[in-house]
């Protein structure tokens, strides 16, 4: 078997295919977002947005639909002044990511 040489870029997207696969209701952008807590790429608001080009307020938007009860993030602090918000995995989020992960294997092979 030929080692994987997908881009990390392939990796990431194939990432927020697989979380799309097991919660129809998130928007690319919410499972981007959910992905890239996961990976430990961002863990805020401010450097998702200016990491992947997506206003600042279009990433607040989505964090806020997110924040639901039983929501796979949650809001760690925000900075009142830059509206920076911090964020982390709950307990739920990852138990999804451990189960999108064990997807994503098996989709791979």
């Amino acid at each position: 078997m030929l080692p994987d040489t997908s881009p990390p870029e392939d990796d990431f997207l194939a990432l927020i295919e697989a979380i799309r696969r097991q919660d129809a209701t998130l928007s690319p952008l919410g499972a981007g977002i959910i992905a890239a807590i996961s990976e430990a790429i961002v863990d805020d608001s401010r450097t998702f947005a200016r990491l992947f080009g997506i206003a600042h307020a279009l990433v607040l938007r989505e964090i806020n639909l997110l924040c639901r009860p039983e929501a796979p993030i949650e809001i760690v602090r925000r900075d009142a002044r830059t509206q920076r918000t911090h964020l982390k995995l709950t307990v739920k989020g990852n138990t999804f990511m451990a189960g999108v992960l064990d997807l994503g294997h098996i989709v791979a092979k």
